[in-house]
């Protein structure tokens, strides 16, 4: 095995692995440069403890580069974590320590600029039509959310970049003219929780309080468990967990009742 296909052997590791795996691999005077942030090996391993990983990862062709006793590696990297695709170009730069063994010095992300073929913006706010303001907003508070205070039938719940507004329909005519009659579609509204076992968790908890629910927790075949809930107007919360390629399987089956 070359020099560049045991330093790339190390970063799969990293990508895959969580606190344990750096702190084995980095450097004790290791620095780690990622978007909004300068760590130390301290720092780096106490983030990756609280980091859910990644649900798929691509390392493309590396880049080497030789100097003495380090080594550079530099390459493409594509992390997938629910419905966020994160690329950057990624320059790693080890050490041998006196037992010969590769220790991780210096390691930098330099994000991708998104580049997408959208002609208009993305959607920064959701309205969800209801019969009840204050009832609706208990389901989502009893989910977990932060709804303010409902004023003038209309409720909202923010989120960084996106803004979900709770209307009673008696209030739509004032701003839409042609709002069809109150009737929750078959679209659902899925929250990305960090685990499997958090979707069992808010799933019961959510219906042990009462609430409605359309599809039990099961292992989906796109690899997430899944599970849908359903508020008091019909709206589908779908509770999402990261992908595992473990439980993928294929064909799909008919999720069960």
């Amino acid at each position: 095995m070359d020099v560049a296909d045991e330093l790339m052997a190390l970063e799969r590791e990293l990508a895959r692995g969580g606190a344990d795996e750096y702190a084995r691999v980095l450097h004790d005077d290791a620095v780690v440069v990622v978007p909004g942030a300068v760590l130390d090996k301290p720092a780096c391993v106490e983030a990756m403890a609280g980091s859910p990983g990644w649900d798929e990862v691509e390392l493309g062709d590396p880049r080497l580069v030789e100097s003495g006793a380090a080594a550079t590696v530099v390459y493409a990297f594509r992390g997938e974590r629910g419905p966020t695709t994160y690329r950057a170009t990624i320059s790693s730069t080890y050490v041998r320590d006196d037992a010969g063994t590769w220790c991780l010095l210096h390691h930098q992300h330099t994000p991708e600029a998104a580049v997408t073929g959208h002609a208009a913006p993305g959607p920064t706010q959701l309205n969800l039509v209801v019969a009840d303001v204050a009832r609706t907003a208990g389901f989502y508070r009893d989910l977990g959310w932060d709804v303010g205070d409902a004023v003038d039938p209309h409720a909202e719940i923010r989120f960084d970049g996106l803004s979900v507004e709770l209307d009673e329909s008696s209030s739509v005519r004032f701003w839409n003219s042609g709002s069809p009659a109150q009737d929750a579609a078959a679209t659902v509204l899925s929250i990305h929780l960090p685990g499997r076992d958090d979707v069992d968790a808010v799933w019961s908890r959510m219906t042990g309080l009462g609430h409605e629910s359309r599809q039990r927790p099961f292992d989906a075949f796109f690899g997430s468990r899944f599970a849908v809930l359903v508020d008091p107007d019909g709206h589908q919360i779908g509770l999402i967990s990261p992908r595992s390629d473990a439980h993928r399987h294929d064909p799909p089956e008919p999720a069960p009742t």
